[in-house]
């Protein structure tokens, strides 16, 4: 059986984009209206002189990035690299024309959404080939090799790595940058949503991370940081130091609504959790004066839980939203428009697992089609080649669309000398007992869904023993079996008004099925 997309506490880690589009989007630009700190004086000298002596699209970018990042936009050999960049179009990338925009204060901006309204679930296979990936690895080496000190490169290094799943070598080129910049707005968020996307309890990444921000001095007076922060300690369990100060952020007149969103919804989102449900909505509207997408994705998510945050994300006209938009229309069933949404949240954070278990779920589970599920679960395993929940919904999948060959050729990747969580263990053998079953082993099928359903009982997971049960159900009514009736009266005592949807949607599938049985038994 599959494990399930799981509607749990979210919180407002940073979304990793590369530092064009974070550009673009507006989420590196100064955050306060008026200046009250004093800026630290950095040297961009070295840039300067390379710009000077190449002359070429890649220098002027590397000056522009330098730029950005140390505040030195109207330095003259900034302003004109930035021209250099705009009278050489054909020669330079997107991000590297968005860059220029920025720093020349163009208002007229490349609409980021604007490569994703042809992103369609069809078309995802052609959206996921590894290559490309590599030679932007290489390329981003290469340019290593002539700046070694440049941050920004490691990040997007490092970006590129975790696309493809190599996540030693992923996290090393980050720690280069966070040795390097370890006070960057840009490295120390892209950082946190890296540990946070590889934490596990066999690491310590969270507790590496969660140091470098409450050490740097720029999370006292970043909004952005500061609300990084919050949600690493709110995962740790951890009680954040820098929360008074974050609602002394947010409640100061001298940052824009829309550099205080995130840091809004973090603290909206401890309130939330803790249970000061008043405070919480107000920090929650503060983030939606101006919202940028994880904060709407992050009050979505809230409004499943409290019916008075309820919003329309499309209405917000909010960049890149496709996490809230696919939440959305999930939420009012829209289920193909939620699938859509969820294979271009998928292309924009191609790292994340987050969007392959909610499209791939919905497709096998709610829509019954296996081809589309099984789409996004082998595009989610680039970036996560040897992930068990993935390898088992694959499996699962093959072998709902009676391809059980196919199945177990999946669930024998699986490394049994790993110690997966009991839900996982659980899942897999269930899965087997599938496969089984649809490859005419009725006898070892039922044994494994068994024992499955009795591991459920053991561990006391009530969603997941009624998930077994009803998987199991299925399979002994396909087969008209002697054990159907017993298996039914397990069912009957499945509440149909569980707050899982996908278990209530599996519940009415067997009692259809079920009943057509009967039915046909009359005739």
């Amino acid at each position: 059986m599959a494990n399930l997309f799981e509607h749990k506490d979210r919180r407002v880690i940073p979304n990793w984009r590369s530092f064009g589009k974070t550009t673009t989007l507006g989420e590196l630009n100064s955050f306060q209206i008026q200046s009250s700190f004093p800026q630290q004086e950095t040297s961009i000298d070295e840039y300067v002189i390379d710009w000077k002596l190449n002359k070429t699209v890649i220098h002027a970018a590397d000056l522009l990035s330098a730029a950005l990042v140390n505040n030195k936009r109207d330095d003259k050999s900034t302003i004109d690299a930035a021209h250099f960049i705009l009278g050489n179009r054909e020669k330079a990338t997107l991000s590297q024309i968005s860059l220029a925009n920025t720093i020349l204060n163009k208002t007229e901006e490349k609409d980021l959404s604007e490569r994703f309204n042809e992103v369609t679930l069809d078309k995802l296979p052609n959206l996921i080939n590894p290559e490309p990936i590599r030679i932007k690895i290489r390329e981003t080496k290469n340019l290593l090799r002539h700046y070694p000190t440049n941050a920004i490169l490691y990040v997007e290094l490092s970006r590129y790595y975790s696309i493809l799943g190599q996540e030693f070598n992923s996290i090393r080129a980050m720690k280069s940058a966070l040795h390097l910049a370890p006070n960057n707005r840009f490295v120390l968020r892209c950082a946190t949503r890296l540990f946070a996307h590889y934490d596990t309890e066999e690491n310590d990444h969270l507790d590496y991370i969660h140091s470098f921000l409450r050490k740097s001095p720029m999370t006292l007076i970043d909004p952005w940081l500061a609300s990084a922060e919050i949600s690493i300690a709110t995962i740790r369990n951890r009680t954040s130091k820098f929360i008074k100060k974050g609602i002394e952020l947010v409640n100061s007149k001298n940052i824009s609504p829309f550099n205080f969103t995130e840091l809004a919804s973090s603290i909206g989102t401890v309130e939330f959790l803790y249970g000061g449900t008043k405070k919480s909505r107000e920090f929650f509207n503060k983030a939606l004066i101006s919202p940028n997408d994880n904060s709407l994705a992050q009050i979505e998510w809230a409004s499943t839980k409290d019916n008075s945050l309820d919003i329309n994300p499309s209405l917000f006209g909010v960049k890149m939203n496709f996490e809230a938009l696919a939440l959305d229309n999930f939420q009012n069933k829209n289920y193909e428009t939620a699938l859509d949404n969820a294979a271009k949240w998928f292309i924009d954070m191609p790292f994340s697992k987050r969007p392959i278990m909610f499209g791939s779920n919905l497709a096998s589970t709610i829509l019954k089609d296996q081809q589309k599920s099984i789409s996004f679960l082998n595009a989610g395993l680039i970036s996560h080649p040897n992930d068990p929940q993935l390898i088992n919904n694959l499996a699962y999948a093959l072998a709902l669309d009676d391809k059980p060959k196919e199945a177990f050729e999946q669930l024998n990747k699986i490394r049994h000398e790993e110690n997966y969580d009991d839900v996982t263990q659980i899942c897999l053998t269930a899965t087997k007992g599938l496969a089984s079953f649809r490859s005419g082993f009725d006898d070892i099928g039922r044994q494994l869904y068994l024992e499955a359903i009795e591991q459920t009982k053991q561990i006391k997971n009530r969603e997941l023993n009624w998930i077994a049960i009803l998987n199991y159900a299925r399979e002994e009514i396909r087969l008209k079996s002697e054990f159907v009736e017993p298996i039914m009266d397990a069912v009957s005592k499945i509440p149909d008004d569980s707050k899982d949807f996908e278990i209530s949607v599996l519940k009415k599938d067997v009692i259809e099925l079920h009943n057509k049985m009967k039915n046909e038994s009359k005739k």
